[in-house]
């Protein structure tokens, strides 16, 4: 009888979990649409061996808790996010490096192999992505491995030439642009553990917002940039890959007052603690 009872249990398990996977899967278009008065954003959060994808969305939920109507659609598997997704969509956050999901989120919460996932940065989503940035207006916040897209389209839609990072360590924030409206008044900082990714500028139209410097080989860098495309704006920000980066106070700031300014709405101060 105790073996049949742990198997009625295991089974039972095993069908709720699949249930909690059908339903995030296979949501309605009509449940994920833009409500009235809400801000619409999609976050896509890396799960791979290098990325902490359980860590970057909690980060992400903390920075904007207190925006009671800004509502948070995050996409852990590639292979959910559909382009219909951010056809109505105030901001895209993305997280997620140039790599297929090693595993398939989506396949349920038990499972006895690793299925590998989907690819985000495709030609198709890449296309849809620069399309509402460039001709609808929706805003992009592009964070950490995302600059390493491996896209020359993507390269040049963010004006940029990615630098692959070094060793994890401890990064300081420095010469912190105080004549932009996104890190105004913000002074130097650390982030105890970082990778340091860095890009080369290519885009005149481009405001750098601060630079980095690895603490143990002495690397310089870029760390944060804003420009605008068509009828939108982008914000990169390279800190990221551990979560002391956005568990560092300065920079939580420079992640919201960087969605408030792509989505060209005023920046509201952060709220203490």
């Amino acid at each position: 009888m105790p073996s049949i009872r742990k198997s009625n249990a295991a089974k039972t398990a095993a069908a709720l979990a699949g249930a909690t996977a059908l339903t995030s899967t296979e949501a309605t278009a009509a449940e994920l649409q833009k409500q009235p008065g809400e801000i619409k954003i999609v976050a896509v959060i890396g799960h791979d061996v290098w990325h902490n994808g359980v860590a970057a969305e909690v980060g992400i939920r903390r920075v904007f808790a207190s925006k009671k109507d800004w509502r948070i659609i995050a996409v852990r598997s590639s292979s959910a996010f559909t382009a219909d997704l951010i056809a109505d969509a105030d901001l895209l956050i993305t997280s997620k490096a140039s790599v297929p999901d090693h595993i398939e989120l989506g396949s349920g919460l038990i499972a006895e192999s690793a299925e590998p996932g989907g690819l985000f940065w495709n030609n198709e989503n890449i296309n849809a992505i620069i399309d509402n940035v460039r001709n609808r207006g929706m805003g992009l916040i592009p964070l950490h491995c995302s600059a390493w897209a491996r896209s020359r389209k993507m390269f040049d839609f963010l004006g940029i030439e990615p630098v692959m990072h070094r060793q994890v360590q401890p990064l300081w924030i420095h010469n912190i642009n105080q004549d932009h409206p996104i890190t105004a008044g913000i002074g130097k900082f650390m982030i105890n553990l970082d990778e340091q990714f860095a890009v080369v500028v290519k885009s005149q139209y481009t405001d750098t917002l601060f630079e980095t410097t690895a603490m143990h080989d002495k690397h310089e860098a870029i760390g944060g940039w804003s420009l605008e495309n068509g009828k939108g704006r982008i914000v990169g920000l390279l800190p990221g890959h551990t979560p002391d980066a956005l568990n560092t106070r300065e920079y939580q700031e420079i992640l919201w007052r960087a969605a408030h300014w792509t989505m060209r709405r005023n920046i509201d101060a952060y709220p203490e603690g």
